[in-house]
């Protein structure tokens, strides 16, 4: 179980004593660590599947550059041989009672290979068909880690909700208890009904219900959190009341362009599309004849001669020339490469356009879903106040003995869900600015810097 803290709001507004029941630890369990946000993306990015496996992308197109670059250069081999040999002889002129001669010898060599290319085509289209592959790669890590710190604050945002959640649903839960012990009292007095009583028990035990789904809820949302930094105890923190999120003065049309040239999924569908260019030259090129400089030196030694009798030598043998290779005819197979790579070449632009529009569609959502929460931020800050205002007119009025604590406790219950629905408004409101920015490739770290000291001070 992990410890789970329910708080108002640091200064704006306050629950009365009589509520002071619904900040009490719901959970008891590890001890919480006051985990920043800073320490989560530390975290993320060293736990965090798909951000690690872009890594090992980004590492696997710089070693195939590498071997492409492997393919230009000279190529030096080495080779050497010893063998024991055995020679038997068989007289057809001599008499069979001579026996015949055997010998035995070793024989040894040592070779070294020398190529140089001089024109090969293909390989140098495939080298710049490399250097394409490991910018979309570095485009496509730089996309990772947007959308990494995207989910990062996503997976903050739900579980504070997620606790925010758990004021309204105890405040109903102790709303409901009193509404069943007034409706016992009135029962045992004769003066409301079984029906009335048991219609309030009901109306509780909804209330319990209701408020252990919103506690496995937080514990769902805590468990998301952990898929992405990893296992951690985590107590969802309160966000200042001061913190104001940047102001955006741009236009949607505005955002659109940006994210249209600097979205990260558009930059590396662009690589991808000129890589597939790339590869069609390679392909082509592949009918195209190559040039190498060869050199070899060889030095042998065999303690017998070629024939029998024949005394040992030794020979040293180098050679330099020049290989020149022409494709004649391959089944048709090369013409097939050409073929395929046009067809990539299609999909990668119809794969480009793809990601334009969902780029499109990204800046759309997150640009309407920033006005509405901005609307949404000022309407639910009136609502505060005025849930406010009439839960001390409850309080003052019970201490008159004009009102009971069963509506203080509907006051509370009002109050709790305004300041839960204003909240939930402002992390819409911060989110959709986070996801705006990742949309156009232009979120980093320092970005969350100033949510993260905002996060950190309200819990001080």
């Amino acid at each position: 179980m992990r410890l789970i803290k329910l708080v108002g709001t640091n200064s704006l507004f306050r629950f009365a004593p009589a509520s002071a029941s619904i900040f009490l630890v719901l959970a008891i369990g590890m001890p919480v660590h006051a985990l920043t946000l800073k320490e989560s993306i530390e975290l993320a990015m060293r736990n965090d599947p798909t951000f690690l496996a872009a890594q090992s992308n980004l590492t696997i197109a710089r070693e195939r550059a590498d071997q492409t670059v492997a393919g230009l250069l000279p190529q030096l081999t080495a080779s050497a041989n010893t063998a024991a040999n055995r020679r038997d002889y068989n007289w057809h002129t001599q008499p069979p009672s001579l026996p015949a001669p055997t010998e035995r010898f070793n024989s040894n060599s040592a070779q070294l290979n020398f190529t140089m290319p001089l024109w090969k085509h293909s390989s140098e289209i495939a080298l710049t068909q490399a250097h394409l592959s490991l910018s979309q790669a570095d485009i496509q890590l730089n996309a990772a880690a947007q959308d990494l710190l995207v989910r990062l604050v996503q997976a903050w945002f739900d579980a504070m909700q997620a606790r925010d959640e758990m004021i309204p649903a105890e405040a109903r839960v102790q709303t409901a208890q009193q509404q069943m012990e007034v409706s016992q009292r009135g029962y045992y007095k004769d003066v409301l009904s079984l029906t009335e009583l048991e219609d309030a028990r009901a109306k509780h035990e909804q209330a319990i219900a209701d408020r252990a789904a919103t506690q496995s809820e937080l514990e769902i949302k805590l468990a998301m959190l952990e898929q992405i930094v990893g296992p951690v105890s985590f107590a969802p923190p309160v966000l200042s009341d001061q913190f104001s999120p940047p102001k955006f003065s741009s236009t949607l049309e505005q955002w659109l362009i940006q994210a249209e040239e600097g979205n990260p999924a558009v930059r590396a569908a662009q690589r991808a599309l000129e890589a597939t260019n790339e590869e069609i030259r390679k392909q082509r090129a592949g009918h195209e004849p190559t040039l190498d400089l060869i050199a070899s030196y060889t030095k042998s030694a065999q303690e017998a001669g070629v024939s029998g009798g024949q005394l040992g030598f030794d020979s040293r043998q180098s050679s330099v020339g020049l290989q020149f290779n022409m494709p004649l005819y391959a089944g048709g197979g090369q013409n097939a490469k050409v073929r395929e790579a046009l067809a990539l070449r299609d999909k990668a632009a119809q794969e480009l356009e793809a990601a334009r529009r969902n780029a499109r569609l990204l800046t759309k959502q997150a640009w309407f879903t920033w006005r509405v929460s901005q609307v949404r931020e000022a309407s639910g800050l009136k609502t505060i106040h005025s849930a406010a205002l009439a839960l001390k007119g409850e309080q003052t009025a019970r201490a008159r003995g004009v009102k009971a604590d069963h509506d203080v406790l509907q006051a509370q219950q009002q109050n709790a869900a305004a300041l839960r629905d204003w909240r939930k408004a402002r992390y819409d409101t911060i989110l959709s600015q986070i996801k705006l920015k990742a949309a156009c490739g232009q979120l980093s770290h320092n970005d969350l810097l100033a949510l993260d000291k905002a996060l950190s001070s309200a819990n001080n």
